[in-house]
């Protein structure tokens, strides 16, 4: 696994893979219709299935580590991408957004806006989990307002390296909803996608490697 990774939308819509990486690595990202999103790759012909498993994996310690930082009933898991779809399944019990303030939230954007809703959203005393990787190294955040003065804990949670069995209802959930369509426009809920190959380094502007 190799990831993840910041990618920004190109003029065309679509998320190009990042680069400096070999071309058999095959990169997924969120279904989202941002300018920018994260993406995870995996090498060989069977990188989807592995990525279904991982993406299950990661979704079923999200889930523990929710409830490890503040129980079942009250957990939050807004969004619309994969990620938060998986991490749903694997809780069972989240509740959605009602009159109960959640004990915990978990934000599976990676950006400054997600992050910001997920700070708004939790309890005084809760926890945010930040299930995936930010995607700025640095962000604006109201520290004092909407972590210090609350008590509010914000936590990381790690891509799981391990991966889930074949068998498990989220990898086929997973590979489900891995969709052909072109990220970048209209969001699919649950969807993430396949990114496109780059063309060769030597290709001219329109994919095509010119002749001798």
């Amino acid at each position: 696994m190799i990831g993840p990774r910041r990618v920004l939308r190109s003029p065309d819509g679509d998320y190009p893979p990042p680069d400096g990486v070999g071309p058999d690595t095959v990169w997924f990202a969120e279904g989202t219709a941002a300018d920018e999103t994260w993406a995870v790759g995996y090498p060989g012909p069977d990188a989807e299935t592995r990525a279904a498993r991982a993406w299950a994996a990661t979704a079923r310690a999200v889930a523990d580590a929710a409830r490890a930082a503040g129980g079942r009933s009250t957990v939050l898991v807004p969004g619309d991408g994969a990620l938060a779809g998986l991490v749903r399944l694997a809780l069972l019990d989240a509740v959605p957004a009602g009159p109960e303030v959640p004990a915990v939230v978990v934000e599976t954007t990676g950006t400054e806006a997600g992050i910001l809703q997920a700070l708004a959203a939790v309890r005084p005393g809760g926890c945010v989990l930040l299930a995936a990787r930010p995607l700025h190294l640095t962000a604006n955040l109201p520290t004092y307002r909407a972590i210090h003065r609350p008590g509010v804990r914000v936590l990381p949670t790690r891509w799981a390296d391990a991966t889930a069995d074949t068998t498990d209802p989220l990898v086929s959930w997973a590979l489900a909803h891995l969709t052909p369509d072109r990220p970048g426009q209209a969001v699919t809920p649950g969807a993430w996608y396949r990114l496109a190959a780059r063309p060769p380094a030597s290709a001219g502007s329109d994919g095509r490697v010119p002749g001798p």
